[in-house]
């Protein structure tokens, strides 16, 4: 015990402190409980009578706000240094000014460096396609997938609740692990190939995640099966706020079951919509977990990235600049389907 007291003296010092300041706070309180509450939260009260009510507010925002900046403004900003510096290190110190010569590794049909036909430019192009052939399958799928199963589980089924954590668990599986539990069901002697050998529908093992034939269409599968409860649940929760009585008005009406869904629930249905596309958009541009650890024969603009920063393997002295740039074409990319999306489906609901 003296040990403890020993070792911990300069927290039990401070505790004490904290809490004889608070008894000072509270020594105009009346009952017990008010004291207690004020010797803890004194450091609120303290603000509150020095900056005032209306500034409390931002005090308690002022934490997250700070945090905010810190792990996403100031990231934001050393990637546009990254972006017009050269050189191996992470230190701007080291690194020399370029401009803008990292998109011209990018876009240009030859090297600035040394003047013979550029490879970076078809790499990028590449992994672009790629990531617009898969968004362009994936997001669309998602969004019926998630808004059919979100329908079905807002009725009254049996088990609704065990429905809705079972396509939910999927979104509480750390990636890597969904990664690797799909390796096992497609590689070559996969549960898949061999199930399907057994059944005889086809004669020999098939690498579903390398086939060109297959990659694509499991990697959008995979991806969707991993990601569909999150959109689900937004989904559900648009769908309980939409007001019971317009639905037994139109029953009443004999209005029959598509009708209603066509002319009530998506059109009420549209802002919740909307912000299940934007999110599923940026996150389907961002896929890089899962198609890192199932090892897809394609390439996403995030694996392009990841393999070009050299986080992975021999830095060189344009991957990190070159990353940067292709990190802000991407970002460039999202605010506009973003916006595009938003004025599209704002016209919509006024029409």
């Amino acid at each position: 015990m003296l040990n403890f007291f020993t070792s911990n003296y300069y927290l039990l010092t401070f505790i004490f402190s904290y809490f004889l300041v608070g008894l000072y706070f509270s020594r105009n309180s009346h009952n017990y409980f008010s004291k207690i509450m004020s010797a803890v939260g004194w450091p609120i009260e303290l603000a509150q009578k020095i900056s005032g009510t209306k500034s409390l507010p931002y005090i308690f925002l002022m934490p997250n706000i700070l945090v905010f900046g810190l792990f996403t403004f100031l990231p934001l900003f050393m990637n546009f240094g990254y972006s017009v510096t050269d050189g191996e290190s992470i230190n701007f110190e080291t690194r020399e000014f370029s401009g803008l010569d990292n998109l011209s590794r990018i876009f240009a049909e030859t090297q600035i460096d040394v003047g013979v036909m550029n490879m970076e430019d078809d790499k990028f192009y590449a992994a672009m396609a790629d990531t617009f052939i898969f968004v362009l399958f994936q997001v669309p799928i998602m969004i019926a997938v998630a808004l059919l199963t979100a329908v079905v589980l807002n009725r009254k089924i049996i088990g609704r609740g065990f429905w809705r954590a079972v396509y939910f668990y999927p979104v509480m599986l750390s990636p890597v692990v969904i990664g690797f539990l799909w390796t096992l069901i497609l590689k070559r002697q996969g549960v898949l190939s061999q199930t399907l050998i057994g059944w005889g529908w086809i004669d020999e093992p098939v690498q579903w995640l390398i086939d060109p034939s297959w990659t694509m269409f499991w990697s959008v599968f995979v991806y969707t099966w991993a990601h569909l409860g999150f959109y689900m649940i937004i989904l559900l929760a648009g769908l309980q706020s939409i007001p019971r009585d317009l639905y037994e008005a139109a029953e009443m009406d004999g209005t029959s079951t598509q009708r209603t869904f066509w002319k009530i629930t998506i059109p009420l249905l549209m802002p919740i919509l909307l912000v299940v596309t934007v999110l599923s958009l940026i996150k389907a541009f961002q896929a890089f977990e899962e198609l890192f650890a199932m090892q897809v024969e394609w390439i996403s603009l995030v694996s392009y990235i990841f393999e070009t920063s050299g986080l992975r393997g021999q830095r060189t002295s344009f991957g990190l600049g070159i990353a940067a740039s292709a990190s802000l074409v991407v970002a460039l990319i999202l605010i506009i389907l973003s916006l595009v999306q938003f004025y599209l489906t704002r016209k919509q609901v006024k029409l």
